[in-house]
């Protein structure tokens, strides 16, 4: 008898259904046909994190504990679930050709982490949508000028690769870790943009504020992209060099 690690057929991935039910004592067989319920659709992984996220109330911080993943892991995997489950509908951004010449010379042998972020996106046709911790997505597309990126979740901004070395030698010169920061509700060099953060080294390296200005935060997309490309975590309140 084959055991299935998912409800769906081994030969063209459609979802299984029940056709008939037996007696495992007389043997008769009845013809039905009913629907399996999702959750044996699931994954082995996505059961297990059902089962963990019930087993701990939801709570995040002992999801991550018992599962030992970080946050936005676990909200990645939550997304997930739900869409498995049918309670969420998969977020679709419309797709456009793309000129890939406009990327202009490719550098593999490079370690900046604006080249290793250029090049992934090369390699997604230069464009790609990527999960954000606290839930949905966003859109990342290569800018007309073949150095920069725009995102749906960034408004009219095209912010150049340039920014993702700014904040990987920020994160080096901090022992490899620092606070995200913010810059929607403090002024740069106050509260919560102060010097210690990676927003403060945005507002003031990549945007050329100066102390008490107000800055644009463009920082929730940047950390979902260097974790997308595998250069930091992107954890709760810091960032991480991996």
């Amino acid at each position: 008898m084959k055991n299935f690690d998912s409800m769906t057929c081994p030969v063209c991935d459609a979802k299984l259904q029940i056709s008939h039910l037996s007696c495992p004592q007389c043997k008769a067989e009845y013809p039905i046909d009913k629907e399996i319920f999702p959750f044996e659709y699931l994954s082995t992984e996505q059961k297990s994190f059902l089962i963990t996220f019930l087993k701990c109330s939801g709570n995040i911080k002992a999801i991550e504990t018992e599962l030992d993943i970080s946050y936005p892991t676990v909200k990645k995997r939550y997304e997930e679930l739900l869409i498995a489950l049918g309670l969420k509908q998969k977020e679709n951004i419309e797709k456009e050709n793309i000129d890939m010449s406009i990327f202009g010379k490719i550098d593999r042998n490079s370690k900046k982490a604006s080249d290793i972020i250029k090049n992934k996106l090369y390699d997604n046709n230069g464009r790609v949508v990527i999960d954000l911790p606290k839930g949905g997505n966003c859109c990342i597309s290569i800018a007309e000028n073949g150095n920069a990126f725009e995102s749906n979740k960034l408004g009219n901004q095209i912010i150049n690769f340039s920014v993702f070395d700014i904040i990987v030698d920020f994160l080096k010169s901090s022992g490899g870790k620092a606070p995200k920061g913010m810059g929607r509700n403090d002024r740069v060099g106050y509260g919560k943009c102060g010097s210690e953060t990676v927003m403060y080294q945005i507002a003031t390296q990549y945007y050329g504020k100066k102390l008490g200005e107000s800055t644009f935060d463009p920082l929730f997309v940047l950390a979902a992209m260097l974790e997308w490309a595998g250069i930091a975590e992107n954890g709760w309140g810091y960032l991480q060099l991996k």
